[in-house]
């Protein structure tokens, strides 16, 4: 496996939008032609299995003007390696001096013996380099010659560097040499990872958090092999600084092994949040934690703990929130959190079903309440206190905290209302649904054809997308205009420009892609969009940039781990509501999934009209306004 470059995104999931905007009174007749005229799919390339792709011989790669230029990695070339691959054998010399790790990423772009040469004496100077490209060169003349030079022990040792180069090809280490060599090599990377990580995490955290990420589909005890060069204290800080970047399996992850060590060191998270390392991390690790659905991990299973470290959080907040926003000179997180991601943390920690952990942490919250001088920090307390209360449910709170009548004194936000004028215009309700270029993406679309044909749906291929138009059921009809995965941007035109002719506007977006192809789904969001759901793990973290585009949407969205297939149970539910009531009631979509959604990972969705981040978020902004 040769791990890929990327940018550190959020997790990887399936997402749900949505908005309502007014549909020309003629499109309804032209829809509703078009629906008896359509004609179902039948795309045997779409649904049909994706065959292996068999890989492309170096030696017929071209030179010159068609030669490609897309690195073994997937990702494009950079202009250093374009002008090696249209200078000659010289020039890719010089590549591979300056930049050695290029060289090899890209060597699959020059076949020729010259360049086999160079870079077997590169091959010294860069090992990891040549590891990290070992697939590709396995399989070019010389190519074995090659690794085996960089397999030297003595070579390995010296270029460990930051104890990094280790991890990010252990895969490839672990095939190749003997397991004296291996945990000779892994003992130094692993002294001088943490040495490494202790002088400059801001550097170091992005890299291992990378590393972690694109080993998704690795086992676990590889994956997070990395973590075992690492003490408490450095974990605790990896979960500040990238928490929630972090794919949310690579959170959950640490934040185990995190619970493990300190296990070992019988030492709690009450430790840690005093401590002096990390006492100046507490803020970003508690919000990064209890915003990915681990507070029940934080708070444990005893109570006086429990509101001791409740204490010690909101004085770490605290400071947080009223700082300036920037970075520290070191690097720290010096006041990057907003008051509302705050306040929804803070009632998110609350939402236990222990009831004496959560009675000690209803009763400080309440302590915090009474003893806050400063009118903003008052509004933030009293507002975290209005959320857990609207969301108790019955359930009883404690007298300390009933007596501050938190929702006589902080009312939320009221949330827009998801009429029929919103969702439906002349009977028809209109979605828009992208899909992505990469093997989910595929594979979600073929479901989503399969499903869809099954319940009857007229299915209708266009170049670059697809409409699905539904049954009618009491005068009303779902329209959906769907990207086909590898259409691209003239796909996503080639849609609009259909919608445009029809007079539609969408009133329901669904993105339906990994959590690092949001960016480009979120331009389908415009100021009168109605709901968005984001059903990718971490989708929460979208909440703010949505609502910046679309102030009146509702949002579901998901605290931690999305699935595919809850996604697509959640959407039929939703569209056989639409359907059947003209509106959305949350109440009876929740009931419904509950009874039909038997994966336990539904718990991490949050429905729009409990979600603490989206309700604080419009509680904070209208308190904001109100002044």
């Amino acid at each position: 496996m040769s791990l890929r470059p990327r940018r550190l995104l959020w997790a990887a999931c399936a997402i749900v939008l949505a908005g309502g905007w007014p549909v020309a009174a003629s499109a309804q007749t032209a829809v509703t032609a078009a629906a008896a005229a359509l004609q179902p799919l039948h795309s045997a390339e779409l649904l049909a299995p994706e065959p292996p792709r068999p890989p492309v011989p170096l030696a017929s790669m071209p030179h010159g003007a068609n030669a490609p230029t897309a690195c073994a990695d997937g990702e494009p070339a950079g202009q250093a390696v374009l002008d090696a691959l249209f200078g000659g054998d010289e020039a890719f010399a010089g590549l591979a001096r300056r930049s050695p790790a290029e060289a090899f990423r890209c060597s699959g772009l020059f076949p020729g013996e010259a360049a086999s040469v160079v870079l077997r004496d590169a091959a010294v100077a860069a090992p990891f380099d040549v590891l990290g490209a070992a697939d590709q060169l396995s399989v070019r003349s010389g190519g074995a010659e090659i690794i085996a030079r960089a397999l030297d022990i003595g070579l390995l040792m010296r270029s460990l560097d930051s104890g990094m180069h280790f991890y990010e090809t252990r895969h490839e280490l672990r095939k190749r040499l003997a397991k004296p060599d291996l945990r000779m090599l892994e003992l130094q990377a692993a002294k001088l990872l943490a040495a490494s990580f202790a002088r400059d995490p801001a550097l170091l955290a992005p890299r291992i958090g990378a590393l972690i990420d694109d080993m998704v589909d690795d086992p676990p005890a590889d994956r997070f092999r990395i973590t075992l060069a690492l003490p408490s204290e450095s974990l605790l800080e990896l979960v500040a600084r990238i928490g929630p970047q972090l794919y949310t399996s690579s959170l959950d992850g640490l934040v185990n092994i995190l619970q493990i060590q300190l296990k070992q060191e019988r030492r709690g998270f009450l430790d840690l949040a005093r401590g002096p390392r990390t006492r100046r991390l507490w803020a970003e690790f508690f919000v990064a934690t209890v915003g990915g659905g681990r507070a029940g991990s934080l708070f444990g299973t005893d109570p006086a703990a429990a509101r001791e470290l409740m204490r010690e959080s909101i004085q770490a907040l605290v400071p947080a929130v009223s700082k300036a926003p920037g970075r520290a000179p070191n690097g720290a997180p010096s006041g990057a959190l907003d008051p509302a991601a705050v306040i929804g943390a803070l009632a998110d920690a609350m939402d236990t079903d222990s009831r004496p952990v959560r009675a000690a942490l209803e009763d400080e919250l309440a302590a915090w309440y009474r003893g806050a001088g400063d009118p903003s920090v008052k509004a933030m307390a009293g507002l975290a206190g209005s959320l857990h209360a609207m969301r108790l449910s019955g359930r009883p709170a404690t007298a300390a905290f009933q007596a501050e009548r938190f929702a006589e004194r902080h009312s939320l936000a009221a949330l827009p209302v998801l009429t029929g004028q919103r969702l439906f215009r002349n009977g028809l309700n209109v979605q828009r649904m992208t899909f992505y270029d990469d093997p989910d993406g595929r594979a979600s679309f073929r479901g989503f054809l399969r499903l869809h044909r099954a319940q009857g749906w007229a299915l209708q291929t266009n170049p670059g997308f697809v409409v699905a138009v539904s049954p009618e059921r009491r005068g009303r009809r779902i329209v959906i205009v769907a990207d086909v995965p590898g259409a691209g941007e003239a796909g996503r035109a080639a849609a609009w420009a259909w919608l445009s002719r029809e007079g539609l506007s969408p009133s329901i977006v669904v993105h339906r892609g990994h959590s690092y192809h949001e960016d480009g789904t979120m331009p389908e969001i415009v100021p009168a969009t109605a709901l968005v759901f984001w059903g990718s793990c971490g989708g929460h973290t979208r909440l703010r940039a949505t609502l910046d585009r679309a102030p009146d949407a509702l949002v579901l969205a998901t605290q931690n781990i999305g699935v595919s297939a809850v996604n697509e149970a959640l959407l039929a539910i939703i569209e056989d509501r639409l359907l059947t009531d003209g509106t959305i009631d949350w109440n009876a979509v929740w009931t419904d999934a509950r009874s039909r959604i038997r994966d336990r990972r539904f718990a991490a969705y949050r429905r729009p009209d409990q979600d603490s981040a989206n309700l604080a978020l419009r509680a904070w902004r209208a308190l904001q306004a109100s002044e």
